[in-house]
């Protein structure tokens, strides 16, 4: 019997936002075929760690093993954004791409503080840490950053090399990225192997950090 794997995060972890069948392109889909695992996804493009924490503890379903992709701390939390509107494929806000660019500026604008979003960001993150201890001790629990961040978690295995810097290598694109997951066909299959090595690490426990090579 297959085992579940569940993941939740921006755009660097959105499966084609929901798409229950696996196909082999992405680093997704290397690790549940080489894990047999089943895929029941909920990333989606541009939500930050506010709507990834509501999301997993509305997530009532069993399963063995989740991943999270954590993103930019200062993004804004977005109402409607729930498992349900996931799993219907729908664009995010429903707003054309220069509406959301006009929300965005007006966001940071008005409403962006750096130094009180990384106060904030840090209290959610030590709490919802606790959470996962409390009600999760028995899961396999996976840590990636999107981008630079320092946080460390004490449940879960904590993945040090960012997102971002996979996304940078072969052909990188700075505006309208549409490259599956933000990554090169190549950079999937090595950031996979990586991720399978340590999913199949019987020595790694909570609280460890583990650093992927970017070496091609």
């Amino acid at each position: 019997m297959n085992k579940k794997l569940v993941t939740f995060g921006d755009s660097f972890i959105a499966q084609r936002d929901y798409f229950p069948v696996l196909e082999p392109k992405s680093w997704i889909d290397y690790v549940c075929q080489e894990n047999s695992f089943t895929l029941d996804g909920y990333g989606v493009r541009r939500v930050g760690i506010d709507n990834t924490i509501v999301n997993f503890i509305n997530y009532k379903d069993e399963f063995d093993i989740c991943i999270f992709a954590w993103s930019d701390i200062g993004r804004p939390f977005y109402v409607g954004i729930d498992l349900g509107f996931i799993r219907k494929g729908l664009s995010y806000n429903g707003l054309s791409e220069k509406q959301n660019s006009d929300l965005w500026k007006k966001y940071y604008r008005y409403h962006m503080n750096h130094k009180l979003w990384d106060i904030k960001a840090k209290a959610f993150l030590e709490w919802f840490d606790k959470y996962l201890q409390d009600n999760f001790s028995s899961k396999k629990i996976y840590h990636l950053n999107c981008f630079e961040m320092n946080h460390k978690f004490y449940k879960g295995i904590n993945i040090k090399t960012p997102l971002i810097k996979f996304s940078k290598l072969r052909n990188h694109k700075t505006d309208n990225d549409t490259r599956l997951l933000h990554m090169a066909p190549k950079v999937h299959k090595l950031f996979a192997n990586q991720l399978n090595k340590s999913i199949q690490d019987k020595s790694l426990k909570d609280g460890d950090v583990v650093e992927f090579s970017l070496e091609l």
